[in-house]
């Protein structure tokens, strides 16, 4: 089974088996649970172990303050893992007075945002990268006013000017993409160096996030620990079957879905690091000439423009796609397949998500990707349309795709045991205790 996350963590089988009772029954039945583990597991860096433990038995804990500033948006890849990570702290015995968690509030569009205390605070647009530097004396006081033991952020948002650390800053990294990007201008790239330099930790969302940290930033690994998120409750938890088919009817009717189809997710323009060329070439393979592609995601028209202007012969099967999360489960699990032809990823949630739905998922082999898919998903060379083109026809043959499937299937079983929705949210939590306790 794929580990979940680094080994400075801890046993996080065992975290996972009662963070799952403590959705089920509450937090009398999990703490009844974590008596029953060897007491070494807890002593030998068990730091997910420790950290539930404390919190059930309503032990004192750091007074975590979280920064907002992605919270105004309502859609994307960081805002889905911030809905999982305050779904974990939402739990009953894990936030409390003893142990409180603030919300910066920066015109929020979250829900689950409700169920903190929060602090008015003034709206920053999140991808206006000059506006940070004005974002530090502003956290710093609400960092004095609140008595912060430890400053969350995940956004290039600091609590002090560069020679001033108010407490202890933890970060969460979603990706190291401006690092490698070519486009983003070198006073963008400074103020984001300065911001990972000066973090006292780093949570990371996959192994390969935090090599990249490692080196961009020169950081020692050993202030940095990773841990992936894992696919959204409306992705693993399948509806009743009648009802599922019914939806399938509306929307294959809505949006014009013929299958066999193929769904590319999160897209973007043609040249970017997500590399939709590699899946518009390969549907103008022989074999694969009246095959739908199916565009979904952010600007998806803008970008299914282009795309039918650089190859107008995909032009007519063309689908552009405006979905809701349940609709995009049932679109993926639909789909001949779900392709994430990117060049490099943070981790690559949409990849996990379809394939917690049943969908077949060929990715890139690519960094993020690569960690994401585990054994479950075959990978290409991002740079050869002709190798995704042979996969594509495998699955539209009948002999080989019922050799390859059952296969598949059970590889994407194996690969969803090792995720839950809860231990990012707690290794955030260990982390901000592991600071305080230093302090």
């Amino acid at each position: 089974m794929t580990r979940p996350c680094s080994p400075e963590l801890g046993e996080w089988s065992h975290a996972n088996s009662v963070m799952q009772v403590l959705r089920r029954h509450g937090p009398e039945v999990a703490l009844e649970a974590l008596t029953r583990i060897p007491s070494h597991l807890f002593l030998e860096g068990g730091m997910l172990l420790r950290e539930l433990d404390l919190r059930l038995r309503k032990a004192p804990g750091p007074r975590l303050l979280v920064d907002g500033v992605w919270f105004s948006r309502p859609m994307g890849g960081i805002t889905r893992v911030w809905e999982q990570i305050l779904g974990c702290w939402a739990l009953p015995g894990l936030v409390s007075d003893s142990a409180p968690v603030c919300i910066l509030d920066r015109d929020s569009r979250l829900a689950r945002v409700q169920s903190f205390e929060t602090l008015s605070a003034e709206y920053y647009n999140p991808l206006d990268w000059s506006q940070f530097p004005f974002l530090a004396s502003d956290n710093a006081k609400h960092v004095m006013s609140w008595g912060a033991d430890v400053f969350l952020s995940s956004w290039i948002s600091t609590c002090g000017e560069s020679d001033q650390v108010t407490v202890p800053e933890l970060v969460l990294v979603h990706d190291c993409i401006p690092e490698r990007a070519t486009l983003i201008h070198a006073e963008h790239k400074a103020c984001r160096k300065l911001w990972l330099q000066r973090a006292s930790a780093l949570v990371a969302v996959s192994a390969d996030t935090a090599h990249d940290l490692h080196g961009f930033c020169n950081r020692h690994t050993a202030n940095i620990v990773w841990c992936h998120p894992s696919p959204a409750s409306t992705f693993l938890d399948p509806l009743e079957h009648a009802l599922t088919e019914r939806l399938w009817q509306q929307l294959s009717q809505a949006a014009g879905l013929i299958p066999p189809y193929i769904l590319l997710p999160a897209t973007s323009s043609i040249g970017s690091y997500k590399n939709p060329e590699l899946l518009a070439l390969a549907l103008q393979e022989p074999g694969l000439q009246s095959l739908q592609l199916v565009v979904t995601g952010l600007a998806a028209s803008t970008h299914a423009h282009a795309f039918a202007q650089q190859w107008p012969l995909l032009a007519p099967r063309l689908v552009v796609a405006g979905l809701t999360d349940l609709q995009l489960a049932v679109a993926y699990r639909h789909a001949l397949a779900v392709i994430l032809p990117s060049r490099v990823e943070g981790f690559g949630l949409p990849a996990i998500e379809a394939l917690a739905t049943g969908a077949t998922v060929i990715l890139s082999d690519s960094r993020g990707l690569r960690e994401a898919g585990g054994p479950a998903c075959p990978r290409v060379n991002p740079d050869q349309p002709r190798e995704l083109a042979a996969w594509l026809r495998m699955l539209l043959d009948r002999p080989s795709s019922d050799w390859l499937l059952p296969r598949l299937t059970h590889r994407r079983l194996k690969r969803m045991d090792s995720f839950n929705p809860d231990i990012l949210g707690l290794a955030l939590l260990a982390q901000a205790r592991q600071l305080s306790d230093c302090l």
